[in-house]
């Protein structure tokens, strides 16, 4: 799972090169989010994010497990961005409010410096709110916005520890799922892992109190219970897939 899933030229920010840098937030969508059908999300959303997506988890290349919100279960489609590109949720994940900002490893030491997305067309020298001035300043809204940066990275540094714990008790077991919608399709999802009820209900006690105070036993609970937003999510392709239909046969009666 890519870090800049939706990012098309990631760039570092420069105070000089950037200088009158503005952020236009009227011409901000989500349309670049609509081919996304997953993103990482942080142990601190859960309990918000659990009541809209499925949080399942995925294991990365360094085989370090962390949890995603599933936006879709078709290739290149995200439920929850309509043609318009408006979020149809109340919740938005994190990981999509950065846009376009972000942080990435820069310089020989790898620090985690602040970059943008010089592609997205709400950034620009013409309008919008400040972010760095004619002399190299960065405004209040700047600082807004790296404070926000930082929050996540350090949120996700601890959600990755938290889930590390549950990994260690091997509670994870990969699934593949089918569905089948009322409107007769059918799909299947890959290469995603839940946590194990039953070998979650035999941790243990010794070890409940250190999970229980540290975090992960709530993550646990609250993955779980995200689980039953499967079935809405097969709701949204149904209505959606009876949307298209339903125009297309609009569409074909004017001809």
């Amino acid at each position: 799972m890519s870090a800049f899933a939706f990012y098309k030229k990631v760039v570092a920010l420069n105070s000089g090169v950037h200088r009158n840098l503005k952020f236009a937030t009227d011409e901000v969508n989500f349309s670049f989010a609509r081919d996304t059908t997953a993103v990482l999300v942080a142990g601190v959303e859960f309990a918000e994010a659990g009541r809209e997506y499925p949080i399942v988890f995925v294991r990365g290349q360094d085989r370090q497990m962390r949890p995603v919100v599933l936006l879709g279960v078709r290739d290149a489609e995200n439920l929850f961005v309509d043609e318009q590109g408006k979020w149809d949720a109340r919740y938005i994940p994190a990981f999509v409010r950065r846009y376009p900002f972000v942080m990435a490893e820069g310089g020989a030491q790898g620090q985690l410096v602040v970059c943008i997305d010089e592609s997205c067309p709400a950034l620009n020298v013409d309008r919008g709110e400040l972010l760095i001035s004619a002399e190299g300043k960065m405004e209040p809204r700047m600082n807004e916005v790296m404070q926000f940066l930082q929050n996540f990275q350090q949120e996700f540094a601890r959600t990755e520890m938290l889930v590390r714990q549950l990994d260690e008790l091997g509670l994870f077991v990969q699934q593949g799922a089918r569905f089948d919608t009322n409107t007769g399709e059918t799909f299947q999802l890959n290469d995603f892992y839940l946590i194990d009820e039953q070998k979650f209900g035999k941790i243990e006690d010794a070890k409940l109190p250190a999970l229980f105070r540290g975090g992960a036993l709530g993550l646990a609970y609250l993955h779980l219970a995200s689980l039953g937003n499967m079935r809405k999510l097969l709701d949204r392709v149904s209505a959606r897939s009876a949307a298209r239909k339903a125009a297309m046969a609009a569409n074909a009666s004017l001809h």
